[in-house]
C-alpha cells in the first residue's frame, strides 16, 4: 500500500521544484502586475496601497501625450508588419532548405538562425548604424542607384517601416524552425503524387505542402504576431519611440509610464492590456487549431 502511494506521488514530487520555480518567476509576477494595475503604486510607494479599481486603465486610455489610440495603431501596424515579414521570410527559407541535401541544410539552417540568437539590443544598434543618414549602408545603396538619402529613423513616414524590417530580420528564426520541422513531416508520397500529375513546384507548394502544414503555419503566425506586440528592446534602442511618439508602441508606453514617470500602476495597466490581447490571440489559435484538427480525424 505504501509502495503504491509512493509510486503515485513520485511524478508530483519530481514536478514540485519546476512548479515552484514556475510559480515564483512566472505566476507571481503576473499576479503582482494585475494587483498593481488596480492601485496608485509608484516606484517609491509599493506597499500599503489602496484600491482604485479601473482608474489606471481610464487614465491610460484617455492619455493625450501621446494619445493611446495612436500608440495602439502603431503597435498593431508594427505587429502585423512583423507577422507578414516573418512568415514570408521564415517560410520561404524553410522551403528552400528542403530542396538541398541534409548536410547542406544543417549548415544553412545554422547560418539562417544567427540573427535569432543575437540580443535585441545588439541588433538594434547594428540596424541603427545601417540606417545612419551619413555612413549607413541603406543610404549608400540608394546613392549607388542615384537616389537621395533618406532619414530612415527621423522621418515618421519611414521610421516604422525601418523598424519592421529590422524586427523581421531579428525574429524570422522562430518561424523558420517551426516551418522547417513541419515541412520535414509532410508525407513525401503526396508530393510525389502531385509531381506525377504534372504539377509545377509552385503549385505543389500552394496546393499540397502548405495546406498540409496549416496548423504549424498558424502557430508560427501566432508566435510572430505576439513577438511584434511585445517587442521593446529593438525599438527602444533604434528610435526610443520617436520621432514625436510616431513609433511609440504599447511596450514602450509601459516602460515610459513605469520607469520615467514612476507610475507603476499605470505601467501595469498597459501590461495587463498587452497580456489580455496576447491571451485572446492564443485562445483564437486554439479554437482554429481544434477546427483544423477535426478535418484530419
Amino acid at each position: 500500500m505504501l509502495r503504491t502511494s509512493l509510486g503515485r506521488a513520485t511524478p508530483w514530487l519530481l514536478l514540485a521544484l519546476p512548479l515552484l520555480l514556475l510559480a515564483i518567476f512566472l505566476l507571481l509576477p503576473y499576479l503582482l502586475t494585475f494587483y498593481y494595475a488596480t492601485t496608485p503604486a509608484t516606484i517609491g510607494h509599493l506597499t500599503n496601497l489602496s484600491q482604485v479599481g479601473l482608474q489606471n486603465f481610464a487614465t491610460v486610455l484617455s492619455s493625450h501625450a501621446p494619445p493611446f489610440g495612436g500608440v495602439a495603431v502603431v503597435t498593431v501596424v508594427f505587429a502585423v508588419g512583423t507577422l507578414i515579414g516573418s512568415l514570408g521570410v521564415g517560410t520561404g527559407l524553410a522551403l528552400s532548405l528542403h530542396t538541398v541535401s541534409s548536410s547542406v541544410r544543417s549548415v544553412l539552417l545554422a547560418i539562417y538562425l544567427v540573427p535569432w540568437v543575437i540580443a535585441g539590443v545588439v541588433i538594434g544598434y547594428t540596424w541603427q548604424l545601417m540606417y545612419d543618414p551619413q555612413i549607413g549602408l541603406a543610404n549608400t545603396a540608394l546613392a549607388l542607384v542615384g537616389l537621395s538619402p533618406i532619414g530612415w529613423l527621423t522621418d515618421q513616414a519611414t521610421a516604422i517601416i525601418a523598424l519592421m524590417v529590422a524586427n523581421v530580420w531579428a525574429s524570422y528564426g522562430v518561424v523558420l524552425l517551426i516551418m522547417s520541422a513541419a515541412f520535414a513531416n509532410v508525407p513525401p508520397n503526396i508530393i510525389l503524387a502531385s509531381q506525377v500529375d504534372g504539377a509545377s513546384y509552385a503549385r505543389t507548394v500552394t496546393r499540397v505542402i502548405l495546406p498540409s502544414v496549416r496548423p504549424s503555419f498558424l502557430l508560427a503566425g501566432l508566435v510572430a504576431l505576439v513577438n511584434g506586440l511585445n517587442t521593446f528592446d529593438l525599438i527602444y534602442v533604434m528610435t526610443g519611440g520617436g520621432p514625436v511618439y510616431q513609433t511609440e508602441t504599447m511596450a514602450l508606453e509601459m516602460y515610459r509610464l513605469t520607469a520615467r514617470r514612476g507610475s507603476v500602476g499605470q505601467g501595469a495597466s498597459v501590461t495587463v492590456i498587452l497580456f489580455t490581447v496576447s491571451l485572446l490571440l492564443a485562445i483564437a489559435y486554439v479554437i482554429v487549431w481544434r477546427r483544423e484538427a477535426r478535418k484530419w480525424i
